[in-house]
């Protein structure tokens, strides 16, 4: 009994959270103001990660490009991006592109939005995965910057 009530609140705690950082995040864009989006991505180009890897999405309103970070292997102990460690641990996605529907049966985690985003210029999407909530800030992030302050 102990156990479930332990999972129940773990849930109700992270939903609880995850509404105060949305609300900061679109409190934060509206001001102007950069900020970070916990995410995952991959990238199936040459030279990207053969599967998703966890981080953090940077965006700064009016910016030409949003960027990935992988998540730094000091902070988790683990490998930053596989046993191999390929695959940038930065990637700047170019403000412009399109949004796609990714198959669902690659997504890393099935209670996240997911979604590919094909940069401009570019022959490969990455695809990412956010919490619902922060989607539409996501699509406004990329596809249209200036927009971001009416999030």
């Amino acid at each position: 009994m102990g156990e479930l009530a332990g999972e129940l609140m773990a849930l109700f705690a992270d939903g609880f959270l995850r509404k105060l950082h949305v609300a900061r995040v679109r409190r934060r864009l509206a001001a102007g103001r950069p900020v970070r989006i916990p995410c995952s991505a991959r990238a199936d180009g040459p030279g990207g990660w053969p599967g998703y890897v966890n981080g953090r999405l940077r965006i700064t309103p009016g910016a030409p490009a949003a960027a990935f970070t992988a998540r730094d292997r000091d902070r988790t102990g683990l490998d930053r991006i596989g046993p191999d460690r390929t695959g940038p641990d930065r990637v700047e996605l170019a403000a412009g592109g399109t949004f796609q529907e990714p198959e669902p049966d690659a997504w890393h985690d099935q209670d996240w939005a997911a979604t590919a985003y094909l940069a401009p210029g570019a022959d490969h999407p990455v695809y990412l995965q956010v919490d619902s909530r922060y989607l539409p800030m996501v699509h406004a992030a990329l596809t249209d910057p200036a927009s971001l302050r009416t999030v």
